[in-house]
């Protein structure tokens, strides 16, 4: 993965920046440094893109994140989401002893305390492991919390209803990972009504984003924006509020309207420079600061600004693979669409479509997000080569 003065560069210059454009920009970012320094720090960017000075204070690690419009934690991470292992799943002795235990006459905080442990292991299998195996998970240990209610006291059925909630929304997705729109919608309209009975605004503003995600996927832009907003009314200072800022900025990159972006992907950058590091940085539910890089990815692609595109596309194949395997084989395959993009826009049609292809190679994918951006990649490969274009669109229809 590229160090901080590696991305500064990267990302200067993909703005189009001199050093004396990011220097006005570092100064205008910064509480520190007055218009007047701008000479000042026009100097000092050659030695921090070299790598010569150490890591500069806090407060100019966050203008030059805010420059560049990403969290701090993007540029300057204190964890990666490769460091933290997958949560375990729990071995077959102890899986019976816990089944036991909740079908006992009284069940334990200790009992559901494990069973969130499961959940939460099944929310962070999501991004990476077989969409069918998860759901089938899922709906088994949503089949088992539904008949606790007459062994639970007050605390331990709110609990449980917690959970039962948060299955309901990975239930969603993974149905709508599929195509199913309809089990999708059930699922969701279930979360939600648990979310209203519990007051778990939380909850209710991520129903609100799958909402803008699905419409998103169907081209319903108006919907998206409508969706994102009334979620982050729900939980302005959650890290919901983040997906929900970047959905309404890929609806608004798609209506051509990059200021309106832009603002949007600022509110991104806000949110999670506020908000704490989720826990769990691989769970579905979480929002870690590398999506940031994701968010604009899509926006910038859309918008056609390749350089921008390119440089985030960057950042999102570092952070979803490891030597050894890959994290995030959604996130990883819409970044080589981002790059099949931008070598179709260049004229370079046959590596648009290898890049392509690999990207529609990846185990694990959400049909109707990859169909999406599959299909603009397509469209980007026809203003050059339609026969290239029409192939390629053949093996996009028959995703499952």
């Amino acid at each position: 993965m590229a160090l901080w003065h590696q991305r500064f560069k990267e990302l200067r210059l993909a703005r189009d920046w001199s050093l004396t454009d990011a220097a006005i920009a570092f100064c205008a970012a910064s509480d520190l440094h007055a218009s007047d320094r701008v000479e000042t720090v026009r100097r000092q960017i050659p030695r921090w893109e070299s790598g010569e000075t150490a890591l500069p204070c806090a407060q100019n690690r966050a203008a030059i994140a805010r420059m560049f419009g990403l969290p701090v934690r993007n540029l300057f991470p204190t964890r990666q989401i490769a460091d933290p292992a997958l949560p375990s799943r729990l071995a077959p002795d102890t899986l019976t002893e816990l089944m036991t235990r909740l079908h006992s006459r009284r069940v334990s905080a200790s009992a559901l305390e494990q069973v969130a442990g499961e959940v939460d292991r099944l929310c962070t299998e999501y991004a990476s492991h077989d969409n069918h195996v998860v759901l089938a998970e899922a709906e088994q240990w949503g089949q088992e919390l539904v008949g606790l209610k007459e062994q639970l006291d007050l605390s331990g059925m709110k609990e449980t209803l917690r959970l039962l909630g948060w299955l309901s929304l990975l239930r969603s997705c993974l149905l709508y990972d599929t195509g199913d729109e309809l089990g999708a919608n059930r699922a969701r309209l279930h979360a939600v009504g648990i979310a209203t009975d519990l007051g778990d605004m939380r909850m209710l503003a991520w129903g609100s984003e799958i909402t803008a995600w699905i419409a998103l996927t169907k081209g319903d832009l108006v919907q998206v924006v409508a969706a994102a907003n009334a979620g982050v009314e729900m939980a302005p200072h959650s890290d919901v509020a983040a997906q929900l800022h970047a959905q309404t900025a890929k609806a608004y990159a798609r209506m051509g309207d990059r200021h309106k972006t832009e603002v949007e992907l600022e509110k991104v950058r806000r949110v999670l420079d506020r908000i704490a590091m989720p826990e769990n940085l691989r769970n579905h539910f979480a929002v870690d600061p590398t999506k940031a890089s994701f968010y604009a990815m899509d926006a910038y692609r859309v918008l056609g600004a390749d350089s921008l595109a390119s440089a985030m596309a960057n950042h999102v194949v570092a952070t979803s693979q490891t030597p050894s395997h890959v994290i995030s084989p959604m996130r990883l395959a819409e970044a080589v669409l981002t790059k099949a993009t931008v070598a179709a826009r260049a004229g370079d049609v046959a590596g648009a479509v290898t890049l392509a292809e690999r990207a529609l190679g990846q185990d694990r994918h959400s049909v109707p997000s990859l169909r999406m951006v599959a299909q603009e990649t397509a469209r980007e490969m026809g203003r050059t080569d339609p026969r290239a274009a029409a192939d390629f669109g053949h093996h996009i229809r028959t995703l499952s």
